[in-house]
C-alpha cells in the first residue's frame, strides 16, 4: 500500500511542477480546518506469544493546519489533528514544506512533515512516537479569502512498541481530510482600474483657462500614482497631480480634446494604466450688434416744410455699417446717414420715420423718431357781418337812422376788436330808385349814398379810422347796406360790386341843418293853417 501511495504522489508532484502556471495570489497565511478519517494500518501486539489484535479505523476525528506561504508556490505548514474511535484515539503534531499550484479554479497541492504522535488505544497504554506523513490533496477558490479543500490524502507512518514484550509494530497508515481554509494576509487585490476626465469650464472664450482633473477608480490603495496629459498641438498644459490647467490664450474657435493617463508603481505585469479623454471648447468670438440713434431737426413744421433726418449708428466690434430709412407719410430722399422728409400733402399729424442700420454680418439695430406736421390755418375771408335797412324815412332813403344805428354800433365794435380788420360796407337800392326823376337824365345814387352814409356814421360818430371803410355799390333789388368784415390777408369777394368814388359822392349828414329844420317847421305851420 506504502509503494502504491508513493507512486501516487510522486505522478501529483511531476504534474504540479511540469503544469507550473500560477495564476492565484498567494495569501500570507493559511488556516485549515475540517474533518479527518484516520486508518493506522497496523496491529497491536496483545499477548507475549507475539498474538496481535488490528487497529480498527478511526472514524471520528479532526484537522487543523497552520501554513506560512514564503512564495506563491511553497510554505511551512503545521499540521494538527485528533482522531477517535472505538479502539481508542491517535493526536499527531507535525510540520513540514507544502507545496502549491495555484491555477485558475484549482489549487492542488502536496506536503511532506514530521512530528510526533500519540497513540492511546484502549486497553493498552499510550504512547509518544515520532510521525511522518507525505501527501496532497485539492483546493477550489470560492473567494479570494475562503477556499474548499476537498479531500487530502496522506500516507502516515508510525510505529508502537509500548508492550512489555519488547515487540515493534510499524504502522503504515492513511489519513483522509477534508475541509475550509482561510486565507490571511492576502496581498491586496488587483481589480479593473479606469479613469474619468473631467473639464471645468467646458466652453470658454480665448484666454479662460480650462481646469482638466482625472478621477481614478479601482488602484490599489498603495500604490503611487503618476498622472500625463496630451492635447492637440499647440496647447500648453500644466499639470499638477490629477488636476492640469489648459491655457487657451490664441486658440482659434473650435473643439479641443485633453487625453489623461494614468500609471501606478506597479512592477511588470502588475503595473496598472487607466485611460481618459475629456473635451471643451473655445467660443467663437462675441459679435456684438450695431448702435443706432435716429433724430429729426426740426421735430415739428408745417406741411409742406421739410425735416433732415439723421440716423446715426456706431458698431461696438468696428464693422462697416449701411442704413435704411422709411417713413409712413411724406416723401423721404436721402442715403444713410442722413436723409431730407418732404411733408408735401400730409395732412397733420405725426409722421415716423422707422431706420435699421446693419452691418457685415447682418446683425441689425432699428430706431425711429417722428416729426410733428402741422396744418396751417385756413386763409382768412370775409365774414358777412349783418346788414341795415333805409325802408322808414322816406324823405331821406339814404339816412342811417336810429334802428341802424344800433347795428351800426355792434359793427363798430367788431372792426375795433379786430384792428389788422377793415370794413366794407355795400350800399344797394331798388330798380325805381335808380330810374331818373321826371325832367331829369341823371338817376340817383341812393346805392352809393346808403354806403358813404354808413361809413361817414361809422367814422364820425365811433371813431373808426376812415382808411379802414371801403364803400362800395352792389347790384340788387333792396333798401340797405351790407356789413364785412376783412381780416388781414383776406380777400373781400367783390364780384358784383364796384367801389365808390368818395370824391364824387358825398356823405349827408344823419341830422338835417339848422335852414333845413326851419323850412320844415314852416310847411307844416302853413298846413296846419290852411286847415
Amino acid at each position: 500500500m506504502l509503494r502504491n501511495f508513493r507512486l501516487l504522489l510522486a505522478l501529483v508532484v511531476a504534474l504540479m511542477v511540469s503544469t507550473f502556471a500560477m495564476s492565484q495570489e498567494a495569501p500570507k497565511y493559511e488556516v485549515f480546518g475540517g474533518y479527518s478519517w484516520y486508518n493506522a494500518g497496523g496491529n497491536v501486539p496483545a499477548t507475549a506469544n507475539n498474538d496481535s489484535t488490528h487497529i480498527q479505523d478511526f472514524k471520528k476525528g479532526w484537522a487543523g493546519q497552520f501554513t506560512y506561504d514564503l512564495n506563491r508556490w511553497a510554505g511551512i505548514a503545521i499540521d494538527a489533528n485528533g482522531h477517535y474511535g472505538d479502539f481508542g484515539n491517535a493526536h499527531s503534531l507535525a510540520v513540514g514544506p507544502q507545496f502549491k499550484l495555484r491555477l485558475d479554479g484549482i489549487t492542488p497541492f502536496g506536503e511532506a512533515l514530521l512530528g510526533w504522535q500519540r497513540f492511546g488505544p484502549k486497553l493498552y497504554p499510550d504512547q509518544n512516537t515520532a510521525v511522518f506523513m507525505v501527501g496532497g490533496g485539492l483546493e477550489y477558490p470560492v473567494h479570494p479569502r475562503v477556499s474548499i479543500r476537498f479531500f487530502q490524502v496522506d500516507y502516515v507512518n508510525s510505529y508502537y512498541t509500548k508492550l512489555s514484550s519488547g515487540s515493534s509494530n510499524n504502522l503504515n497508515g492513511v489519513r483522509l481530510q477534508g475541509g475550509v481554509v482561510f486565507n490571511l494576509g492576502l496581498a491586496p487585490q488587483e481589480g479593473k482600474v479606469s479613469a474619468a476626465c473631467s473639464a471645468e469650464p467646458t466652453a470658454v472664450d480665448a484666454g479662460v483657462p480650462v481646469k482638466v482633473s482625472i478621477t481614478p477608480t479601482g488602484f490599489l490603495p498603495k500604490r503611487t500614482l503618476t498622472y500625463t496629459y496630451a492635447a492637440n498641438a499647440g496647447t500648453k498644459i500644466a499639470s499638477t497631480g490629477n488636476t492640469a490647467t489648459v491655457e487657451t490664450a490664441g486658440l482659434a474657435p473650435g473643439s479641443y480634446l485633453v487625453n489623461g493617463k494614468v500609471v501606478d508603481n506597479g512592477k511588470g505585469e502588475h503595473q496598472q494604466t487607466a485611460s481618459c479623454q475629456v473635451g471643451f471648447s473655445i467660443n467663437e468670438p462675441p459679435k456684438h450688434p450695431p448702435v443706432l440713434a435716429v433724430s429729426a431737426k426740426p421735430t415739428s413744421l408745417m406741411a409742406g416744410d421739410a425735416a433732415t433726418i439723421t440716423a446715426s449708428g456706431s458698431s461696438p466690434d468696428n464693422r462697416p455699417l449701411s442704413y435704411s430709412c422709411k417713413a409712413n407719410a411724406g416723401r423721404l430722399t436721402g442715403n444713410g446717414p442722413t436723409y431730407t422728409l418732404d411733408t408735401a400733402g400730409v395732412q397733420g399729424g405725426n409722421v415716423t420715420v422707422n431706420c435699421t442700420v446693419s452691418d457685415d454680418r447682418n446683425l441689425t439695430a432699428t430706431a425711429n423718431t417722428s416729426v410733428q406736421v402741422t396744418l396751417p390755418p385756413p386763409p382768412p375771408v370775409a365774414k358777412d357781418f349783418g346788414q341795415i335797412k333805409f325802408e322808414h324815412d322816406v324823405k331821406r332813403p339814404t339816412r342811417v337812422d336810429n334802428e341802424a344805428k344800433g347795428e351800426l354800433d355792434r359793427y363798430a365794435d367788431a372792426l375795433a376788436a379786430s384792428p389788422d380788420a377793415k370794413g366794407v360796407v355795400v350800399g344797394y337800392a331798388t330798380p325805381a330808385e335808380n330810374t331818373p326823376k321826371k325832367g331829369s337824365k341823371k338817376a340817383p345814387e341812393f346805392a352809393a349814398e346808403r354806403a358813404v352814409n354808413t361809413k361817414d356814421y361809422l367814422t364820425k360818430e365811433k371813431g373808426i379810422d376812415p382808411t379802414r371803410i371801403e364803400p362800395r355799390i352792389g347790384n340788387g333789388d333792396d333798401q340797405k347796406t351790407e356789413l364785412w368784415i376783412v381780416p388781414a390777408g383776406a380777400s373781400f369777394p367783390a364780384a358784383g360790386t364796384e367801389k365808390v368814388d368818395e370824391a364824387k359822392v358825398k356823405a349827408i349828414p344823419r341830422v338835417a341843418p339848422p335852414a333845413e329844420k326851419a323850412h320844415k317847421a314852416h310847411k307844416a305851420h302853413k298846413a296846419v293853417k290852411q286847415s
